[in-house]
């Protein structure tokens, strides 16, 4: 077996604290690894970067060659696009949506979504929003550590206990916070998976799920079924644009109801009588 992956971002938002959690639960699960980081300006907002290799044989090298990495794990949608190159073909793009606008000429935000949202193999979302809803903003690389969970080579659990091992020093709140974010994180990739299996487009399930607030537990069944069914209806690419377009995060649970209503097209009279 072998693993390998890409963790991005910019200086501050915690890359290096994502790949000391993954280090360690891969050490606890008896996998070899290699790590090389690469910081940048780390401390003016400059991109940092850290390949993390993981085989069940001893690594020679921490270099991740063209098409050969199985995920990218970042805290910027930019950082993200930087590394794609590195992708295998089925490789996953796991990432936050929150822009850090560090550079004069960053692009424009609805041509990058563009690019992002085509990516096949994408769990993206709003981990700087769901990290505030779990109590600390600065969870967000907790959040996409929780999401790329179900993709790593060994169980949530072990992640989750070297979680609390890195926090440990900061108290119970912080443990908890960071904790609840990583398991918002699970539930959102997870919630997304179920939502593709379902035949739902990807680029839908990135605009729909990149501005729902999930709960630290997994979406029930019910929950699933009823948005498959709302994102599988003939207007749901139109749907799914508007809901990303205004920007509002949203319950899980507050929207579900739009699955059983039909559009004002369907439900006038004029329709009836078509």
């Amino acid at each position: 077996m072998n693993y390998d992956l890409v963790i991005s971002g910019v200086g501050g938002q915690g890359v290096l604290s994502i790949a000391w959690v993954i280090d360690h639960a891969a050490h606890e699960a008896g996998l070899y690894l290699k790590q090389s980081e690469v910081h940048g300006m780390a401390q003016r907002g400059g991109a940092v970067s850290a390949f993390v290799r993981i085989s069940d044989q001893p690594v020679a090298s921490s270099l991740i060659a063209d098409g050969c990495a199985s995920m990218v794990i970042s805290v910027e949608p930019l950082e993200a696009l930087r590394y794609t190159q590195l992708l295998k073909p089925d490789g996953w793009i796991v990432t936050d949506i929150t822009p850090m606008v560090n550079i004069g000429n960053y692009p424009n935000l609805a041509a990058l979504y563009s690019v992002l949202f085509s990516a096949p193999h994408l769990a993206a979302m709003d981990a700087t929003r769901l990290a505030k809803k779990a109590g600390n903003v600065k969870a967000q690389n907790m959040v996409v550590l929780g999401a790329a969970a179900m993709h790593l080579p060994f169980s949530a659990d072990l992640l989750e206990r070297q979680v609390a091992a890195l926090f440990a020093s900061k108290g119970e709140r912080a443990i908890k916070a960071n904790i609840n974010a990583f398991r918002k994180g699970d539930s959102a990739s997870r919630f997304a998976a179920a939502l593709v299996a379902s035949g739902v487009g990807s680029d839908v399930v990135a605009k729909v799920v990149s501005r729902l607030y999930f709960p630290p537990n997994p979406v029930a069944q019910a929950l699933v079924n009823a948005w498959a069914t709302r994102l599988l209806a003939a207007d749901a690419a139109q749907a799914a644009q508007s809901f990303f377009d205004k920007g509002d995060g949203v319950a899980i649970d507050e929207i579900a109801a739009l699955a059983d209503q039909k559009s004002e097209c369907e439900s006038s009279p004029a329709a009836a009588m078509a």
